[in-house]
């Protein structure tokens, strides 16, 4: 004979255990962007100095101003649309990754502008010989922090939330290397954006598997 089901329901009722609840979307995106920012400009200074000339180029070139703006605003967009996918029903995989991925775009875009626009040499000041590695080593804490505070939630578009995972995290190691290597547009489109980008696809690629409750 089969237990009431009024008794079963108070059974399950009394195992369950509370849980903390989350923080809003743009308070813990806020949390991981500061957190995530430390660990990569900590380890791009314990990998070697900023370029010389840095602050004098952001007080000349405002084109490098709209550079690392651009860089920034991807990442902070896409760890908030991370943020808003981790609860199911706040947000819409497709709408929340459109402006990230807009902006990371607009990053790549500005490079090529930049690329057209310059009259005077190349510069390989500062120039950092395994940049692109560096991207791809300085992203992983931050992808890992990032996929570890979506799991604590339950994201249902899992392969959207990982792909706001890996731009955010690729985003900003990239940032770095346009303050601490080279500062030529085709280079940074090669060597600082395009392993970023390979980043945000390992992020997407990832989720569905990291972010699967079991």
């Amino acid at each position: 004979m089969t237990r009431p089901r009024a008794e079963l329901i108070r059974e399950l009722a009394a195992e369950l255990a509370p849980r903390r609840r989350l923080a809003r979307a743009g308070a813990a995106a806020l949390g991981w962007f500061a957190a995530a920012a430390l660990l990569v400009g900590a380890a791009t200074l314990a990998t070697g100095p900023l370029r010389p000339g840095l602050l004098r180029q952001l007080a000349t070139e405002p084109g490098f101003g709209i550079d690392l703006l651009l860089g920034a605003l991807a990442a902070g967009v896409a760890v908030l649309g991370l943020m808003r996918l981790r609860i199911p029903g706040l947000a819409n995989g497709t709408r929340a990754a459109l402006p990230a991925l807009g902006l990371f775009a607009a990053w790549a875009a500005w490079q090529l502008v930049e690329v057209l626009s310059r009259s005077a040499p190349a510069s390989g000041l500062g120039q950092r010989p395994g940049c692109v590695f560096e991207v791809l080593l300085f992203a992983l804490a931050p992808l890992a922090l990032a996929l570890w505070l979506a799991r604590r939630a339950a994201p249902l578009q899992r392969a959207w939330t990982g792909l706001l995972a890996g731009v955010a995290a690729g985003a900003l190691p990239a940032l770095a290397m346009q303050l601490g290597c080279r500062y030529e547009p085709l280079h940074a489109l090669g060597f600082h954006l395009a392993p970023a980008l390979g980043v945000a696809l390992a992020g997407a690629l990832l989720g569905p598997f990291v972010l699967r409750r079991v």
